[in-house]
This record gives structure tokens, sequence and C-alpha cells, in this order.
């Protein structure tokens, strides 16, 4: 029986110089009733050597029930970083 692989999940995220780049979401975190993605810069091109960027991002719900990326707080975000450390 083949075994199903999930497909990727691609964020792309707007940078404060308003400079956009995608990010494949590597894996997802819980902590205290929150989900919190950890995202991984996909390259711009097949040439690019260029150490990947990793970011960290809580995942809420929208009011249509869609997931939005947003910013942790330092506290959300130090906490996740130490588990994901941990992995």
């Amino acid at each position: 029986m083949a075994e199903k692989k999930e497909e990727a999940i691609i964020i792309t995220i707007t940078g404060p110089d308003g400079d956009e780049r995608d990010y494949a979401q590597d894996v997802v975190i819980p902590f205290q009733g929150k989900e919190f993605a950890v995202l991984v810069s996909i390259p711009t091109s097949e040439d690019d050597e260029e150490e990947p960027d990793i970011i960290l991002a809580r995942i809420d719900t929208d009011e249509n029930g869609e997931a939005e990326y947003v910013p942790p707080t330092d506290d959300e975000y130090d906490a996740v970083a130490d588990i994901y450390d941990a992995m």
C-alpha cells in the first residue's frame, strides 16, 4: 500500500521592505492552546546556495475561518523556539 504524501503548505510573507518571499511550512508546534508554524524559505532559484531563512509564526484563524500567520509575542517566540531546538 503506497503512503499518501502530504502536500507542502506554501506561505507568502511580505517583509518590512515590501518584498515577498515564499516559505514552506516545516512543522507545526502546539503551545498553550495555540499552534505555531516553523516556516523555511524556498530558494529563489535552483542555483541558490544561500542558507534558508527560518521564521516562526503563530497560526490564528480569521473571521472567515482561514489560517492567518502572524508574528508571535516575544514570550511565545522564546518558548516555541526552545521546543523546536529540542526536537
